[in-house]
């Protein structure tokens, strides 16, 4: 699915999930993350199922919900399916990652404002990335029950992802449309889903603040009132004199001027 491929790019990149907003880190700290979920997709498959059925009933949990679960709650439908978060261990490890993994993976976060807020973001978001490419490996498995479940997981998951800037709002509408393919094969009742998730996601996509807003609306009162000056100009001018190329040179002159060289 071309949709799948779209998004498997854009998600395993060095994209705004390291580099925008408020608090992301520089970028060796995003690199280092990447490299640790590179560790974390490649480690023994057996280990995680193994590590949490030892610590079962052990330690409270990290990840998605606050209980531990996480299920799809857009409109009146109620839950798809559940996605239970792994443990956390005695020594405060979660049971998906490996020591080596925890341990540099708490180093960077160290480094950053907030480290333990920042810890349970990242964790979020590599749980969210690994869900998506195991979900991606079972488009041709005959595993449905599993492939609905992990669609159920990262649908529910959308609307933080995009809330902290690790998805732009026309990635997580188009994952949601492929997760809904999913979880919904009726095209009429997909439709309804989908505009349900799209009002969650709109409610959840960070706004900009009013200092923003009001630079913004300055720079464009600032270029329509020198653009209406520039067109006043060459209209003003005899039609032998009107010079197309000059229009369009003080226009770019002008939108520069206002808004910078980019």
């Amino acid at each position: 699915m071309n949709v799948q491929h779209d998004f498997a790019r854009m998600i395993t990149t060095e994209r705004s999930f390291f580099s925008s907003s408020s608090v992301w880190w520089a970028s060796g700290l995003g690199l280092v993350a990447v490299l640790l979920a590179g560790l974390w997709w490649s480690s023994r498959p057996d280990a995680d199922t193994r590590e949490q059925s030892a610590a079962s009933g052990q330690g409270a949990r990290l990840g998605a919900g606050a209980g531990g679960a996480s299920a799809v709650q857009f409109g009146p439908g109620g839950a798809v399916s559940t996605w239970v978060a792994p443990t956390v261990l005695p020594d405060g490890r979660p049971s998906d990652f490996s020591p080596e993994d925890w341990a540099a993976l708490k180093s960077a976060m160290a480094k950053t404002a907030n480290p333990e807020s920042e810890l349970k973001r990242v964790v979020a978001y590599l749980r969210f990335q690994k869900s998506f490419e195991q979900w991606q490996n079972l488009r041709e498995s005959s595993d449905l029950a599993r492939r609905q479940q992990l669609a159920a997981s990262l649908v529910d998951q959308l609307p933080e992802r995009l809330r902290q800037g690790e998805v732009t709002m026309g990635e997580a509408l188009m994952l949601a449309s492929a997760l809904w393919t999913d979880l919904e094969p009726n095209e009429d009742k997909r439709k309804v889903r989908l505009e349900e998730v799209q009002a969650v996601l709109a409610s959840a996509a960070p706004q900009p603040d009013a200092a923003q807003q009001a630079r913004e609306a300055a720079q464009q009162a600032e270029y329509k009132r020198r653009e209406a000056a520039i067109v006043l100009e060459y209209q003003s001018r005899p039609e032998s004199q009107r010079d197309q190329a000059w229009l369009e040179g003080q226009l770019d002159t002008a939108r520069r001027a206002v808004y910078g060289a980019n």
